[in-house]
């Protein structure tokens, strides 16, 4: 009998857990939601997520409260929703990083780690830029100067970080080596280069115009297989002759591992309507950023793919100078 009773127990708990569930989402949201960037305020996820929530809380009933969480590599930020128990009411706004800390041993989850949830924007523009004062006007003059100085180079990134994992994948493909300096962040980095201090940095295009007018900074191009539709003026490497290409930024909503299915399906469909009004697309576009839609069936599949595709550079990822 306790044996039937405790059986009859076991079956009921997942059938239980589903209910609990659904009676959750049927009242999702029902209070504010904090939404958990890892990145500075004036940093580029920071502003998709202030754009994503003006529009997106309209449509939730609920405010959407930015926290910024910074640190080691955007891992303290994505921690904080990893360890969440509130089942949906802090969620995480982040990209590709999430697999570059894993990779390289900063975090001890990938993205895998939470429910994926949509695609809000997207950045191809992530490109290489040299100071104004420097010799080097291409990129193939960068690549020039690395074969010719091997080590000497120093190429300004942040160790885990996403734009790290695009200086490993052009040392492989070019055959060159960078000297890697450790210098977390914009806030950081541009003034390093405009310093003298490096001589190359990966940015996003946005936020760099008022540099490329002056001549401080030279952009030598953007690693996509056409031009990025945010930035359709600046010239691709393939277009000057070098084939080397990195995936853009994909900002994306992460939720805990235990938040119900159906929240996340309700937000997806927040997502899909925000990324279809005109009023957010303008507002993306102004940022120097695409807007972007992708499912959470969809994004799960894109983000295995990056990963493997990093996997391969992570053996890459020891020599590091710090700043």
């Amino acid at each position: 009998m306790k044996r039937r009773t405790f059986l009859l127990a076991t079956l009921a708990a997942p059938a239980s857990l589903a209910l609990q569930d659904t009676a959750q989402a049927a009242g999702y949201p029902a209070r504010p939601i904090e939404l958990v960037v890892p990145n500075i305020a004036t940093g580029s996820t920071d502003m998709v997520a202030r754009t994503f929530a003006k529009h997106a809380e309209k449509r939730l009933g609920k405010p959407l409260v930015i926290i910024r969480i910074t640190g080691a590599g955007g891992y303290n930020g994505s921690r904080a929703v990893h360890e969440d128990q509130s089942r949906g009411y802090k969620v995480l706004l982040t990209h590709q990083g999430l697999v570059a800390n894993y990779l390289t041993k900063v975090a001890p989850y990938s993205y895998d780690g939470f429910k994926v949830g949509p695609v809000v924007a997207e950045d191809a523009t992530v490109g290489l830029y040299v100071s104004g004062r420097s010799k080097i006007k291409s990129i193939n003059d960068l690549l020039a100067k690395a074969r010719a100085e091997p080590g000497k180079v120093k190429a300004a990134t942040e160790y885990g970080t996403y734009n790290h994992f695009m200086f490993l994948k052009l040392q492989k493909e070019q055959g060159v080596k960078f000297q890697m300096v450790e210098i977390p962040g914009d806030a950081g980095r541009i003034p390093a280069l405009l310093g003298g201090s490096v001589d190359v940095i990966a940015k996003i295009y946005s936020g760099t115009e008022d540099y490329l007018k002056s001549g401080d900074f030279v952009l030598l191009g953007e690693p996509n297989g056409t031009r990025a539709p945010n930035a359709p003026h600046v010239p691709t490497y393939k277009e000057q002759g070098v084939d080397f290409t990195f995936p853009p930024y994909l900002f994306t909503l992460f939720f805990n591992r235990d938040t119900p299915n159906d929240v996340v399906e309700q937000w997806a469909e927040v997502a899909r309507e925000v990324t279809s009004d005109p009023a957010y697309q303008k507002e993306i576009a102004a940022l120097g950023m695409a807007v972007a839609y992708r499912s959470p069936q969809e994004n799960t599949a894109a983000y295995a793919a990056i990963q493997k595709t990093m996997a391969e550079l992570a053996s890459g990822a020891e020599s590091f100078a710090r700043q």
